[in-house]
């Protein structure tokens, strides 16, 4: 059905003298007072719009306390030529009254199709925004656009804190002096800011028995091909009130619907950016908890008594297996680590039943999970298959929405496990008995751990970064690291940096002992791959460098000078097994020798193996997906 707004249109003498682009502009007036929310669209949509539309503005104009909202629904332009757009739209989103000419400079400017625009979304500063739409002489095909306005209150994107003085965007939210939870924005949002360099402080103090609750409901910023230690544009997350505490949580492109807990009863979240265009920025939400009520009372739990019998689970249609798992329990001590198990285990487990145990960490922790024992009721024990089975399923968090890590069923040796965020859930389902089978089959143990090292046991855990690692030559001169939760997989969403700090008269060594890493060669974003890659620098790009992932193996690295990072980044979508890695700090002359050692052995392999001459170390390529470690 087409949508017919409710306009007014003016002619070209009836638009004041001197507020439009051209005067032969004709205008397309809409106000509050009249609407709050309506649709405009293209001249003739949705049949094709007319050629030699030279200027028509659509103007929105409400009330002081107010602010527009457009949202472009169907958008079909004349595709640009060189880059130019001869058929537009062009946006004007920060005006102090309806006013435009030739002067005015333009926030946007849209043509093409609507997966051409880099947003639907267009948001006023203030109360009015306008757009211009023109059509060269050339008839096309295109049918226009077709949109929604709404007329909102600016103080719906006010953040609930004080404004420090002498500050541009600074922040203290404190629980005794405003409500126990609040919202709080990127400044301008949703439109843009002008300021020319961004930083932002928002310290959030709560009580002693308190602790924060952070939702970013959505995060929208430039983005990068590369990690987010080498962007400009980025949110750091820190676990206490000052920028040398931890950094727990960090965002520098698309992100939407995260939580973050604090470890204390403060956080402190910085915003950094070069500029904030329309719809970029960040809004999000606050909540002070007790700790008194922040651990949720357990629910019955399935493990055996202290004598060894099975908790009385009664019928299985009425169990109550469920459990909330936190790292603080309800005394405020922490539980870094346990057990949970199927029902009645050792015992048989009931038929028809589904448990459900979440694991809710804090700050950096991430949820690992490891079966001891695992011993599951499968009618073909020759199958793998997982369908339609008892199961065990493990999910995490990303983006908000739950996303399946790993499954077992059977008598499946599992591999450890670690979660994307702090949440975690294992989904535990027996089915009815085939063909009157009964069941002997005892169940699982798990065994679960909080870390905060992210399964990484090497190395100094850094402050400034969520998963950072230190790694310097005065403390030792050898050694190993690897990937998150390794020999595990790998959690999904995660970005780690490997930081090496020799002497000065010191060059680092990497070589890898095991690389499995999801992705396709060149390892870019477009491809959906996890990438390792090298810089010699610590927070930007080594061109010189190329990324590996997939069956693109990394051989030897040795740093320019005394500093070398490693970044791992893995992406929503897989996971892998990782890597195992050999780091060296080695004086230069030695460096020089390897160097020169390198180039020449390259093409020297006896039965397979890379002669490595002075190094005592080599690699076997077994199958095209890992490399081995020989030692000769």
């Amino acid at each position: 059905m087409r949508l017919v707004p409710i306009v007014l249109v003016i002619s070209a003498l009836e638009c004041m003298r001197g507020v439009t682009v051209s005067p032969a502009c004709k205008c397309i007036s809409y106000e509050s007072s009249h609407t709050k929310v309506g649709y405009f669209t293209s001249p003739n949509f949705s049949q094709p719009y007319p050629d030699g539309i030279h200027c028509l503005l659509y103007t929105f104009v409400g009330e002081k306390d107010e602010m527009v909202e457009l949202t472009l629904l169907e958008f079909d332009l004349q595709a640009p030529f060189h880059d130019s757009c001869d058929d537009a739209v062009t946006m004007y989103l920060d005006l102090k009254q309806p006013a435009v000419n030739e002067y005015t400079k333009p926030d946007a400017v849209l043509c093409g199709s609507i997966y051409n625009i880099p947003s639907v979304h267009y948001y006023s500063t203030k109360n009015i925004l306008m757009f211009e739409f023109k059509s060269d002489d050339i008839r096309s095909n295109n049918t226009g656009f077709q949109g929604e306005f709404k007329f909102l209150k600016q103080d719906l994107f006010s953040t609930n804190g004080d404004l420090v003085s002498n500050t541009n965007c600074d922040y203290i939210i404190d629980s005794k002096g405003k409500l126990r939870r609040g919202k709080f924005f990127s400044p301008g949002y949703p439109s843009f800011n002008k300021m020319k360099s961004i930083h932002c402080k928002y310290t959030f103090a709560g009580s002693h028995n308190q602790r924060v609750k952070l939702y970013f409901k959505k995060v929208t910023l430039k983005g990068t091909e590369s990690s987010c230690i080498s962007s400009r544009d980025k949110i750091l997350v820190h676990d206490g009130d000052s920028i040398e505490s931890a950094v727990i949580a960090e965002y520098c492109d698309t992100e939407s619907l995260v939580e973050v807990f604090s470890t204390g009863s403060n956080m402190l979240v910085q915003l950094f950016a070069k500029t904030i265009k329309s719809t970029e920025g960040f809004e999000a939400s606050y909540e002070f908890i007790d700790d008194s009520i922040y651990p949720s009372s357990e629910l019955s739990s399935t493990e055996p008594d202290r004598e060894g019998g099975s908790t009385d689970l009664g019928s299985p249609s009425v169990v109550d297996c469920d459990r909330i798992i936190r790292s603080v329990n309800q005394a405020g001590q922490p539980t870094v680590s346990g057990n949970f198990t199927s029902p009645n285990y050792p015992n048989p487990y009931p038929a028809n039943i589904q448990c459900r145990y979440t694991f809710i960490g804090k700050g950096r922790e991430r949820v690992q999970i490891k079966f001891a024992d695992f011993d599951l009721y499968h009618p073909t024990k020759e199958s793998e298959d997982c369908v339609d089975v008892d199961i065990v399923e493990i999910s995490t968090i990303i983006n908000g929405e739950s996303a399946d890590v790993d499954d077992f069923c059977g008598k499946a040796e599992s591999q450890m496990v670690m979660s994307s965020g702090a949440k975690l859930t294992v989904t535990f389902m027996s089915f009815g008995a085939l063909n009157g089978a009964t069941r002997d089959n005892r169940g699982f143990l798990g065994q679960y751990n909080f870390v905060t090292n992210f399964g990484i046991e090497t190395g100094e855990m850094a402050n400034d970064s969520a998963c950072g690692f230190i790694y310097n030559s005065s403390v030792t001169k050898s050694g190993t690291f690897n990937s998150p939760n390794y020999p595990g997989r790998y959690p999904r969403n995660t970005e780690c940096h490997f930081m090496f700090y020799g002497f000065p008269e010191e060059q680092v060594r990497i070589a890898f002992t095991y690389f499995d890493i999801e992705g396709i060669y060149p390892c870019l974003g477009n491809t959906e791959s996890d990438y390792v890659e090298f810089s010699n620098f610590r927070a930007s790009v080594d061109r010189k460098l190329p990324r590996y992932c997939g069956g693109n193996k990394p051989r030897v690295q040795i740093s320019d000078g005394q500093f070398f990072r490693v970044t791992f980044k893995s992406n929503s979508m897989f996971d892998a097994t990782g890597f195992d890695a050999k780091y060296q700090f080695i004086d230069v002359s030695n460096a020089g020798n390897i160097n020169n050692q390198q180039a020449s052995d390259s093409s020297a392999k006896t039965s397979g193996i890379f002669m490595c001459m002075q190094v005592s170390w080599c690699f076997l390529p077994l199958v095209s997906s890992y490399w081995q470690l020989v030692l000769l």
